[in-house]
């Protein structure tokens, strides 16, 4: 019988819950109320251009930690690569509710 047992890592709004395979291997299954945040981002990218009032930043997007834990795994953890891939998932509009201005990522 598999064994699910609910874990605390001290991260607010993450549920996270260790599942034993019961063939040496085990699962960490993670969950998120995203909901708030994809409402911000919402809110964010109908305020304004995402420049700081000097202009020299700007804001694009902002990914749920669930999220960005599911892309780190998918790209083994190496920076240049999962650089690329999140400009690629951010500038494709199956995700464009993350982005929180206008712009494309580059």
């Amino acid at each position: 019988m598999t064994k699910v047992l609910p874990f605390d890592l001290n991260e607010p709004g993450i549920t996270r819950k260790f599942v034993d395979n019961e063939d040496g291997t085990f699962t960490i299954l993670s969950s998120q109320d995203a909901e708030p945040l994809l409402d911000l981002n919402k809110a964010m990218a109908n305020e304004n251009d995402g420049y700081t009032p000097s202009r020299d930043m700007r804001r694009l997007a902002s990914i749920p930690a669930v999220l960005m834990e599911k892309w780190l795994a998918e790209v083994n953890y190496d920076s240049n690569a999962l650089r690329e891939y999140v400009i690629k998932k951010l500038n494709d509009p199956d995700y464009l509710w993350l982005r929180t201005s206008p712009y494309e990522v580059a």
